[in-house]
């Protein structure tokens, strides 16, 4: 990647990888590979374009990108694009990341923006390792996580549950969005308890021990080898969606500091 930007005129400042290839859970039949290309301030769009075009590529060449059909159907390509689950990078400038606003940095809408929780920015900025080039993330502002943002998390999470329900008739491999979201409130809801992220059977670990056995969590590892199907899985979902979200901001005192350390007196017992 760092020779396709290379040909693309030298832009890339920074790589950063993130996520379960970064804390140790990937999973080669359901994982996608998390990155972060930085490019210099003052690139235009038109390179932006050409660089996320060839960085695409080399996704889909070397199966780095988020497994999904070689010819997606209309619904699935719907699908795929309501859950956000069409592309693994992000492309943005330095400027961008310094500010640690999700709409720069992800390059969404401000309505958009508005929806996306505190854990996001900094879950990306602690799991990170830099690859190539400049060391950014320890710069990065993390502003406090408030109990409105664990209420965030859960309306867009529990709704990509609900719509993974619902499309599931026409729809099987919908169980792959219900298996996202419960992963990434997993991670939300860990994040809030620990400030850092571990590899998912970690956390998954954790909450079967703090809330008791979820049939949901301990479904969801086996999925993420032995993929297939579950319509069950994705209903037992809801529930445990609603669970984690609700004891997470019940056992937990706001605001907390992004960037503290892990200590156990921070855990508010039940």
């Amino acid at each position: 990647m760092v020779r396709a930007c290379a040909a693309q005129g030298g832009a890339l400042a920074s790589l950063v990888l993130f996520g379960s290839a970064a804390t140790g859970g990937y999973s080669a039949a359901v994982s996608d590979v998390d990155l972060l290309l930085v490019l210099r301030d003052g690139v235009n769009a038109e390179d932006r374009h050409r660089l996320r075009n060839a960085v695409s590529e080399l996704e889909a060449r070397h199966g780095l990108a988020k497994p999904r059909s070689h010819r997606p159907s209309v619904v699935e390509a719907f699908a795929d694009r309501v859950t956000a689950n069409v592309r693994a990078f992000f492309v943005c400038t330095r400027a961008d990341v310094l500010s640690g606003d999700p709409r720069r940095i992800f390059d969404i809408s401000p309505a958009q923006a508005r929806f996306v929780d505190r854990v996001a920015i900094p879950s990306i900025v602690v799991s990170g390792v830099t690859l190539w080039g400049e060391e950014l993330l320890a710069q990065v502002p993390l502003p406090p996580i408030r109990r409105r943002d664990v209420a965030k998390a859960f309306f867009g999470l529990f709704n990509q549950a609900l719509f993974s329900a619902a499309v599931y008739p026409v729809l099987p491999s919908a169980t792959k969005y219900a298996m996202d979201a419960l992963k990434r409130s997993v991670h939300n809801c860990y994040f809030c308890y620990h400030i850092r992220a571990a590899p998912l059977a970690e956390e998954v670990a954790f909450f079967q021990q703090r809330h008791g056995p979820s049939r949901a969590l301990a479904r969801l590892i086996v999925l993420r080898s032995e993929y297939r199907p579950s319509f069950g899985f994705v209903l037992n979902c809801l529930p445990a969606l609603a669970r984690l979200h609700l004891r997470t901001a019940r056992d937990n005192q706001f605001p907390r500091d992004a960037r503290a350390p892990s200590r156990s007196k921070d855990v508010a017992l039940a």
